[in-house]
């Protein structure tokens, strides 16, 4: 029973990180707004035992970073900033390079998978399946406007159960001086009760429904106040909020993106 329940923390342990959590696709040596961007791609297998059946863990990651100097805090930022999960990595001082951290997360997370996992299947070698996991990343690079490049992650993470889970981490990028954007940089202050206020707006418009209430009775919003999440996309005539599988309605709903455009947030908007 202790061993079951620390698998099930472990997976509850990845959901909490990733909800605390227009253009053209590039890949690697691609220059978006002017900037240059390399690739990291490792695909690895992490095997419990050495016979036939043995549980394993799947890592599949791919990603981009800025190639040109002066952007080494940028690459760092976006490492640290929950793409990568569990995020290993926050609590680390050292100034890594891309490759280094990717190599990085990937020992700790065998590590770890070895130790926690391996031990519960050692007690129920059973029910091997079950103890399975994966986890993926991949990274995009999307111009939106003239000065702000969108750097996306999507994730992808199973532990055993039912299902797993997906997210998509959005940071936008200005491209003049590296900065990553956040809310406060976007809207004016006092901005949070009218932004969430629409979102539920735009969000009813998109189910057909038309009150927060009908919104609850859909499972969006249960037990927590509607806001506007921090995790969002800048595009050219809109602002795309974008919320991760079970973070604001039933895993069935998977990611949930919220868009609203731009002539609609023109009070808002700094």
């Amino acid at each position: 029973m202790y061993l079951r329940m620390k698998k099930y923390l472990f997976a509850l342990f990845f959901v909490a990180l990733i909800m605390a959590c227009g253009g053209k696709h590039q890949g690697g040596n691609s220059t978006p707004n002017n900037l240059s961007w390399g690739l990291v791609e490792r695909d690895t297998i992490i095997l419990l035992g050495s016979q036939g059946g043995s549980p394993k863990a799947e890592l599949h990651l791919k990603i981009h970073y800025i190639k040109d100097k002066g952007f080494e805090q940028v690459n760092d930022s976006l490492l640290r900033d929950g793409m990568l999960v569990p995020d290993y990595l926050w609590n680390n001082d050292t100034m890594l390079t891309v490759r280094q951290a990717v190599d990085t997360y990937i020992r700790m997370f065998a590590d770890d998978y070895r130790r926690d996992y391996g031990a519960m299947y050692r007690s129920d070698m059973g029910h091997a399946e079950s103890y399975n996991a994966q986890f993926s990343c991949q990274t995009t690079v999307e111009t939106s406007r003239d000065g702000i490049v969108n750097y996306l992650a999507e994730t992808f993470y199973f532990g055993g159960g039912q299902h797993g889970v997906e997210m998509l981490m959005a940071k936008n990028i200005d491209t003049r001086n590296g900065h990553i954007l956040n809310k406060n940089d976007l809207f004016v202050p006092g901005h949070e009760d009218r932004l969430a206020e629409m979102v539920v707006e735009q969000l009813c418009q998109q189910l057909g429904l038309k009150t927060l209430d009908e919104l609850h009775s859909k499972g969006f919003f249960v037990g927590l106040e509607p806001y506007a999440t921090d995790n969002f996309i800048v595009g050219r005539h809109s602002v795309t909020f974008v919320y991760g599988d079970s973070e604001i309605a039933p895993h069935e709903e998977g990611i949930v993106r919220v868009e609203i455009a731009n002539s609609q947030l023109k009070d808002l908007l700094r």
